[in-house]
Parts: C-alpha cells; structure tokens; sequence
C-alpha cells in the first residue's frame, strides 16, 4: 500500500511511480458539488481518465480498467466511515488517499 500525498489546494497535480510506471494524479475541488474529483494522466501529461468522483472507502479504479489507468486500486479510506469527504478531510488526512498494488487486490485486499 502506498498513500498518495494531498496538499492543501483546490487543484493539485502529483507525480507519482505506482508499479513501476510514472502517472500523474489530480484531485481537485469541486464547490458547487461539495466534491472531490480525480483524473489520471500518464507521463505525458495525456489523458487517461478524467472527473472519477472521490468516494470514501470504495475502489475508483475498478470501472476504468479498459482504459491504461493503474493495474492496482486507488481508495479514499476513511477511518470513520463517513459518507462525504470534506475540503478539508483529504490535505488533513482525515481521508487518506491509497494506492493498494495488483498483487495485494488479487489477494483481496480491496
């Protein structure tokens, strides 16, 4: 498992190595809908998958395997199973953004 950093802004871009493969990760805030939004680009910088609703503690990979989106899972856990992630939750780690590795969801993990 790998926690993806989340800094205090309503748009971020993190680079991340996620099994051997550079892929860049947005998150950003969305204030009308009170929501979190991802979207994946490969290194570059082209589209993968953009506007994935950031839920608590459900897979949002899972749906875009079609796609060259990551080979493991990426999920929102929220230690205190709450339904909605605030503005704030994600950069204060109330919410932690994981990546769990494809051997680790064939095991279940996810």
């Amino acid at each position: 498992m790998q926690k993806i950093p989340v800094i205090d802004a309503n748009d971020s871009l993190t680079e991340v190595e996620l099994e051997g493969v550079t892929y860049f990760l947005q998150l950003s805030w969305n204030s009308e809908a009170e929501q979190w939004t991802l979207s994946i680009e490969n290194a570059y910088s082209e589209v993968i998958i953009a506007g994935i609703a950031v839920v608590p503690d459900r897979p949002l990979l899972t749906w875009y395997r079609h796609l060259a989106v990551p080979p493991g899972e990426l999920v929102a856990l929220a230690p205190d199973r709450r339904n909605t992630i605030s503005r704030e939750a994600l950069p204060a780690g109330q919410v932690a953004l994981i990546y769990v590795e494809s051997s680790e969801v064939a095991n279940g993990a996810v």
